[in-house]
């Protein structure tokens, strides 16, 4: 009986240290969730990278649009490809599909 007080404390510190590094380990606010947050992270910047080179792609065409800076050659240019005509004075050059596709 006395051995099992004196084995008390030890085995209530180790049963401590068990349960607090288990949830240090697994817990809402551990190491692998914080991990896990930290990939979430990682693939949002890039996502946000993406979308801000996509952003600036579209104000640059945008700008060409605008009546102070209207690219006029731009305008011709984007006028043919979505309406698929050509002005009488280009030259049309039709190239094959390559098989499989």
């Amino acid at each position: 009986m006395r051995s099992v007080k004196r084995l008390f404390p030890s085995m209530l510190f180790a049963m401590m240290i068990a349960y607090f590094g288990y949830h240090a380990l697994n817990g809402e606010q551990g190491v692998l969730n914080w991990l896990v947050v930290q990939n979430q992270i990682n693939e949002m910047e890039v996502e946000l990278a993406e979308t801000r080179a996509e952003r600036e792609g579209l104000e640059i065409r945008a700008a060409r649009l605008r009546s102070d800076s209207l690219d006029l050659d731009y305008v011709e240019e984007r006028a043919t490809a979505l309406l698929n005509i050509a002005h009488p004075r280009d030259f049309v050059v039709e190239i094959e599909a390559p098989e499989g596709r």
